[in-house]
């Protein structure tokens, strides 16, 4: 049920995901997109720091239902907006609405399943969210194919208001008998890690839908259709990597690929290339997310929601980074710039980790 939560609420976001195309397509320049877009983002982070203790008071269930009505609220807004920061205080609302269901629907996750399997089941409880990164932007293309930009934002809308009805039928989240929670200990080098990764997947997802624009690429799907294939596979069928060989051993490769398929971007120039990037990154994200998640949650001491909640900051951090900083270096640089930027954070992850 966490996991449906998850699907229609991951659809606003994975929908407005073509939002920088739209804004593009309105004459908008790179530095005033990654704003516009990046606006979800700085919300986003301020909505981490705030859904655990949200989710304490409220419960997962009324915390996940509010999340998705200020997301919807958030489109409707953007639909109605007529500038930049009109479309960026959508954006800000989209973020804080969808931080309280990443955080809260994690948290649920984390709460409830033994420590001993914690890789895989933040892994399982992903996939509906990873296909929706698949589908929201394949919906999207299509709508607004078939009848415009207005019925994509009002699909997001519609999406995210039945996110919220289905959340309030979750049962309450009970602690597994058997967790095994150790002692608190250091997760700092996890964290730091977690935002460098963060800066390539906000690289992509803030950036790509222009960036294909420019280079005469139709579609994105070209991208996160294999994206979300190769990313459910793994956790489906290789969801208990880490509880198996140890999370170091299965995040630290994980990233280093992630690092060398963001070089390809720098060339890209193709609708092939776009698909080899996506099988591998979504090969890649599908090991090292659930795996680092895990990582922060045994750190905890037992405090996993206050856990996930900082594992989720640290990457919308990465995020927002990508946004706000990269923005103007693409308008300066060019995409490819940014990419080797991206490609760079992520091997100093991997390093990270390597080491921890």
């Amino acid at each position: 049920m966490v996991s449906a939560v998850l699907f229609f609420g991951a659809m606003m976001p994975n929908l407005f995901v073509l939002a920088s195309r739209y804004l593009g397509a309105r004459g908008f320049d790179e530095a005033a997109i990654g704003r516009v877009m990046g606006a979800f983002n700085l919300a986003a982070l301020v909505g981490f720091a705030l859904a655990g203790p949200l989710t304490d008071r409220l419960g997962h269930a009324r915390a996940l239902a509010l999340g998705c009505v200020v997301s919807a609220i958030g489109g409707i807004v953007f639909e109605a907006a007529d500038s930049a920061a009109g479309f960026a205080a959508a954006r800000a609302l989209q973020g804080l609405g969808f931080s309280a269901v990443l955080v809260g629907a994690a948290a649920y996750v984390a709460e409830t399943a033994p420590l001993a399997r914690m890789g895989e089941a933040l892994g399982i409880a992903g996939v509906l969210t990873l296909t929706a990164q698949a589908v929201g932007p394949a919906v999207g293309e299509w709508v607004r194919d078939a009848a415009g930009w207005p019925w994509v934002f009002r699909t997001g809308v519609v999406t995210a208001a039945l996110a919220s009805i289905v959340a309030l039928t979750l049962p309450r989240a009970r602690r597994h008998g058997d967790d095994g929670d150790g002692a608190a200990a250091s997760v700092w080098g996890v964290l730091v890690a977690t935002a460098l990764a963060g800066v390539g997947f906000g690289a992509v997802w803030t950036f790509l839908a222009d960036y294909t624009r420019q280079v005469h690429i139709a579609r994105t799907t070209y991208f996160f259709v294999p994206y979300v294939i190769a990313a459910v596979s793994t956790r489906l069928f290789l969801g208990r990597l880490s509880d198996q060989i140890g999370r170091k051993q299965a995040a630290t490769p994980a990233l280093a690929g992630h690092a060398v398929i963001l070089l390809v971007m720098v060339v890209l120039s193709a609708p092939w290339h776009l698909v080899v990037v996506g099988l591998v990154y979504g090969l890649c994200h599908g090991v090292y997310y659930p795996t680092l998640t895990a990582m922060a949650v045994e750190r905890s001491g037992g405090r996993r929601s206050r856990a996930v909640a900082s594992f989720t900051f640290a990457f919308g951090a990465g995020v927002l980074v990508a946004a706000f900083v990269l923005g103007p270096v693409a308008r300066e640089a060019g995409y490819p710039a940014i990419y080797a930027i991206a490609a760079a954070a992520g091997a100093v992850a991997a390093a990270l980790i390597a080491r921890s």
